[in-house]
């Protein structure tokens, strides 16, 4: 051996199992992540243009400005028209981007090698069922992570200007663009990929697997959105003489109420509502101030982040099922 080819680096290749993962998804992968680069070249340019807009419009003194009666309140309003109306669509677009995983990645990865047959033929090389499993969820999965961290950073990166100038009139709560951007779109396509290969897995059957992972994909993304909330503890203000909501303009208001005057929490008066007086109504039942429980801008990222981790969790959960099935089961 000589000396030149001591001192020659070593290529990484992937071999075995991994390599045959490999190329079996590497179409697909390829694919995806030219789609998903040609995006983030796409939503860089629209960024700088709507950076440009914020300066040329001379918005930064109009930020989050909600008030009708505002000068600022007419600008903030085009300037949705224009830069945040046309990003409208992509967020949703965003949104079942999971759910496309899970469908059409996770539930074939391994129902059609089941539904064929064809596994037998690498667990015949001397490749146990369950390291079979392993290298068919884990290379698919790093692809699905890969592909959709560059796709929400790409939206992350569009959605922010955009969100700073408008503020409490482009809630960042609502389920887009809070599922559009961030780590927890990532967090949602592994786990929403997993359900896919669980089901592959369970059921061996293609169209089965697929219409499965549909079904409790959809479900599992309702839920998610329906416990966010809960994530993290809310932020609590109370404030008297005043019957509207207290709190920031942009924020989450989870729940609110009338106070008494000992700073109590009350229950509403409906008959007010109707009153010609709204506040002197108020008053005169003992309701003085309002509270409201509610999630600040600030809990953008920390709620992303425990329902992110929520999600590889329940990943991981999924995973240990699928080892204990293969390990206990006959496939």
């Amino acid at each position: 051996m000589t000396t030149s080819s001591l001192l020659r680096p070593r290529s990484v290749r992937l071999r075995g199992l991994t390599w045959l993962v490999w190329r079996q998804n590497r179409a697909a992968f390829w694919i995806g992540l030219v789609i998903a680069l040609a995006v983030a070249v796409y939503t860089a340019v629209r960024h700088q243009q709507t950076v440009t807009a914020i300066d040329q419009r001379h918005l930064d003194t109009c930020r989050g400005v909600i008030d009708p009666s505002s000068p600022c309140f007419t600008k903030i309003i085009s300037f949705g028209a224009d830069y945040q109306y046309p990003m409208r669509r992509p967020l949703q677009v965003m949104v079942v981007l999971p759910l496309l995983f899970g469908l059409f990645f996770g539930g074939p990865q391994l129902a059609q090698e089941l539904e064929t047959g064809t596994y037998r033929t690498a667990c015949s090389q001397s490749v146990s069922r369950v390291r079979w499993f392993l290298a068919k969820l884990a290379v698919p999965a790093a692809m699905t992570a890969v592909i959709s961290a560059v796709l929400a950073l790409a939206m992350t990166w569009w959605w922010y200007p955009v969100a700073d100038v408008m503020g409490g009139q482009f809630p960042w709560y609502q389920w887009y663009p809070y599922y559009g951007i961030g780590p927890v779109v990532v967090g949602l396509s592994v786990l929403l990929f997993v359900v896919g290969v669980t089901f592959g897995l369970l059921l061996r059957r293609t169209v089965a697997a697929m219409a499965a992972t549909l079904v409790v994909g959809a479900g599992l993304l309702v839920l998610l959105d329906r416990i966010r909330g809960y994530l993290l503890p809310t932020v609590t203000v109370n404030q008297q003489h005043t019957s509207a909501i207290p709190g920031p303009d942009d924020a989450w208001v989870m729940s609110d109420g009338a106070l008494s005057p000992s700073g109590a929490r009350v229950s509403d008066v409906n008959s007010c509502y109707s009153a010609g007086d709204f506040d002197k109504c108020l008053a005169a039942h003992g309701r003085t101030g309002h509270w409201a429980d509610y999630h600040p801008a600030s809990h953008l990222w920390p709620l992303q982040a425990v329902e992110t981790g929520l999600c590889l969790v329940l990943a991981a959960a999924l995973t240990a099922l699928c080892v204990w099935w293969m390990r206990r089961r006959l496939v």
